[in-house]
C-alpha cells in the first residue's frame, strides 16, 4: 500500500468517525393491527395440506396462533400422486373448502379484501366465511399472483407449491399476529405537485415507477397509500418538483450529512474522494465484505433504498468534491427502480459529458462489477480533474437544490460551453415554445403552470417564460385549445434560463364604444371568426365581441330595453 493510500484509508476512518448519519428520532408512522384471521388460495389438495400443517382444529389453532383460517380453492388439482391425494383429503377435515373464482383483492395487513363471484354473484368473501369484512393474511399457493405489483403488500404470501419454502412460510405466519408499526416513507407537497391541474393531466412520473402500486390519483391528486408503501424510493427520484420527498431522512440532511463527510475526509488529508452509495440491507453486507480490499478514497453512504437518492443528490456530490460516484445495485433492487436509476444516470451522464467532466463519473454497478481494479481504473481517469468544492447550501426545495449544484458545475466547467445541451425526450429540463400564429393569448396554459414558469403580462397582452422553473409537464401543452404550444427538452446553460423572457406577445384589441384595451387582438378576432353564425350574435350583435365587458352590459340592457320581446330568449 501507498502512503497516500494509507493516508486516504485513515481520511475516511476520521471523516466517518467525526460525521454521524442523519437519523430520525421520532419518525412518524402508520399502524396495523391482525388477529391471525387467514386465507389460503389454491388447489384442493395444496391447502389443505398447508391448514393441516398450521391445525385446522380450534385446539391447534390455539397453539399456532391462528384466529380463523379459510381455504378457497381456485385452481385444479396438479399432483395426482394416490398417496399425496389420500394425505390431502385428509388434511384439515374440519374445514371448508370454497370453489369460486376470485374477483378482486385488496387491502395490507390486517385489511385483505378479498371478492369472489359465488353462486353468480359477488360476495365479499370474509364476510361469507367469517362473517368479518376482512382477512388479516393471505397464504396463495396458486400459480398466479393474487396481486400484480412487483412489490406485494405485507401479510400477502405467494409461493410455488414447494415443501421447504411453504414450511418456513408457515413457521413465520404466527409472527404477523398483533400490533405492528412501520415508518411512513414520504411527504407529498400537493402545492408542488405538477401531476394535473383544471381537469388536464401532466406529470405521471411517479405513478409510472412505483412497484407496490401504492400511488394513484385522487380527485386528480396525487395520494400515496402508507400501508402498501414499500419506501422503494423511486417516486421522490422520478419527480421533478420534489413535490414527493424522502422522510428516511429528509433529503437536505442526506444532502449536507454527504457534503460534510467530503469535507472531513478532505481535511484529514484524503485524496480524490469518491462516494459510494448502497441500501441498508444487502447493500450494506456487500460494502461490509468488500470495503477492505476498495481502495480507500471510497466513501460509503447508506440509504434507506437505493433508489432513495436521485440527481439532485449526486450532482450535488460532484459539486462538493466527489471524484465520482458508485449506486451499489443489489438482488433486493426491484427492476422498475433499476430501470429508473438507470435512466436517470443516462440524463446525468448526458449533462455531465456535456459539461466536459466525463460520462463515467456516476456508475450502476453490481457486487460482482464492484472491484479494486473498477475503482482504481475510475480514480486514475480523473486523477488531476478534481472538482472544486462548492459551499453547502441548505435547502428543502428540490429544484434550488439541483440547480445549486448544476450552477456550480456550469461555472467551473473545465471546458468551452454552447448555450444548451440537447437533453433525451421527456427530461425535466425544457423550454416551452408557442406558435406565433396560432395563439391567442387566452392563457390557458399560464393558469395550469404548477411552477409559474409561464406567466401572463399583466396590463400588456402577453406571456411570459422562465426556463429555470420548467419541469416539461406538459400540462401546458395539453391545456392550450389552440394547439399552439410544444415543448423541448435541453439545459439551458446560460443565465437566461433564470430570467423571465417574453415569448409572445399581441396588440390589445380597444373596446369600440368607450376605447379601453381590453383582450389581445387575435382573441377577439378568434371568437368573431367562431361565433359570427351564432344566432345571439347575428346582425349588430356581433359587435358585443368587440366591446369590454362594462360597455357589452350596457349594450345588452339597451337593446332589451328597445326589444323587450328579446327577453325570452335569455
Amino acid at each position: 500500500m501507498t502512503n497516500e493510500q494509507s493516508l486516504n484509508f485513515q481520511a475516511r476512518q476520521t471523516a466517518q468517525a467525526r460525521v454521524m448519519p442523519p437519523h430520525n428520532l421520532a419518525p412518524p408512522t402508520v399502524s396495523f393491527s391482525t388477529q391471525g384471521h387467514l386465507l389460503i388460495t389454491g388447489s384442493e389438495d395444496m391447502i389443505r395440506l398447508a391448514a393441516d400443517q398450521l391445525g385446522s382444529n380450534q385446539q391447534s389453532n390455539q397453539q399456532q396462533g391462528m384466529a380463523s383460517i379459510t381455504l378457497l380453492c381456485t385452481e385444479a388439482i396438479q399432483n395426482t400422486d394416490n398417496a399425496h391425494i389420500e394425505a390431502a383429503l385428509t388434511a384439515a377435515p374440519t374445514l371448508l373448502a370454497y370453489q369460486a373464482k376470485v374477483e378482486a383483492v385488496k387491502g395490507f395487513l390486517g385489511q385483505f379484501q378479498v371478492t369472489i363471484r359465488h353462486q353468480e354473484q359477488t360476495v365479499e368473501l370474509a364476510k361469507m366465511a367469517q362473517n368479518r369484512a376482512t382477512f388479516d393474511l393471505i397464504l396463495n399457493l396458486g400459480k398466479e399472483p393474487l396481486f400484480t405489483s412487483e412489490l406485494a403488500p405485507a401479510g400477502y404470501f405467494h409461493i410455488s407449491p414447494d415443501a421447504d419454502k411453504l414450511s418456513e412460510v408457515i413457521q413465520q405466519l404466527p409472527e404477523y399476529i398483533g400490533e405492528f408499526e412501520k415508518p411512513r416513507y414520504f411527504q407529498v407537497n400537493q402545492d408542488l405537485c405538477a401531476h394535473s391541474s383544471r381537469g388536464q393531466t401532466g406529470c405521471t412520473r411517479c405513478l409510472d415507477v412505483c412497484p407496490a402500486d401504492a400511488i394513484t390519483s385522487i380527485r386528480d391528486l396525487i395520494d400515496i397509500d402508507p400501508h402498501i408503501c414499500h419506501g422503494a424510493g423511486g417516486c421522490t427520484t422520478a419527480c421533478p418538483t420534489g413535490a414527493i420527498s424522502y422522510a428516511l431522512p429528509q433529503p437536505v440532511r442526506m444532502q449536507n450529512y454527504i457534503l460534510q463527510l467530503l469535507e472531513s475526509y478532505q481535511q484529514a488529508g484524503g485524496k480524490q474522494p469518491a462516494i459510494l452509495l448502497h441500501d441498508h440491507e444487502q447493500g450494506r453486507e456487500i460494502v461490509n465484505q468488500v470495503l477492505p480490499q476498495l481502495p480507500g478514497n471510497l466513501i460509503p453512504v447508506e440509504l434507506e433504498e437505493l433508489a432513495a437518492a436521485g440527481q439532485d443528490i449526486w450532482l450535488t456530490a460532484l459539486a462538493g468534491g466527489a471524484s465520482h460516484i458508485i449506486l451499489l445495485d443489489t438482488p433486493a433492487v426491484p427492476e422498475s427502480m433499476r430501470s429508473l436509476l438507470q435512466r436517470e444516470i443516462e440524463l446525468t451522464r448526458t449533462i455531465l459529458s456535456g459539461l466536459g467532466y466525463g460520462a463515467s463519473r456516476i456508475n450502476l454497478l453490481q457486487q460482482a462489477e464492484l472491484s479494486q481494479n473498477l475503482v482504481a481504473a475510475l480514480n486514475q481517469q480523473y486523477a488531476g480533474q478534481q472538482i472544486e468544492a462548492q459551499p453547502a447550501a441548505s435547502t428543502e426545495n428540490k429544484r434550488d437544490r439541483l440547480y445549486s449544484a448544476l450552477n456550480h458545475l456550469i461555472t467551473h466547467a473545465p471546458q468551452p460551453l454552447a448555450d444548451y445541451l440537447t437533453l433525451p425526450a421527456g427530461s425535466p429540463f425544457g423550454l416551452v415554445t408557442v406558435d406565433q400564429s396560432s395563439c391567442t393569448l387566452c392563457l390557458s396554459c399560464v393558469a395550469v403552470c404548477p411552477t409559474q414558469s409561464l406567466t401572463s403580462g399583466g396590463e400588456k397582452p402577453a406571456l411570459n417564460f422562465t426556463e429555470q422553473s420548467c419541469v416539461q409537464c406538459n400540462l401546458c401543452e395539453r391545456a392550450c385549445p389552440e394547439n399552439a404550444i410544444q415543448l423541448e427538452s435541453r439545459l439551458l446553460l446560460t443565465d437566461t434560463r433564470k430570467q423571465t423572457v417574453e415569448i409572445h406577445t399581441d396588440e390589445a384589441f380597444a373596446c369600440i364604444t368607450c376605447s379601453k384595451p381590453f383582450a389581445p387582438r387575435s382573441t377577439v378576432e378568434k371568437m368573431i371568426e367562431k361565433l359570427s353564425g351564432h344566432r345571439l350574435f347575428e346582425g349588430p350583435a356581433i359587435n358585443r365581441l368587440k366591446m369590454c365587458e362594462d360597455c357589452r352590459v350596457t349594450d345588452i340592457y339597451a337593446d332589451l330595453t328597445q326589444h323587450p320581446e328579446k327577453q325570452l330568449e335569455l
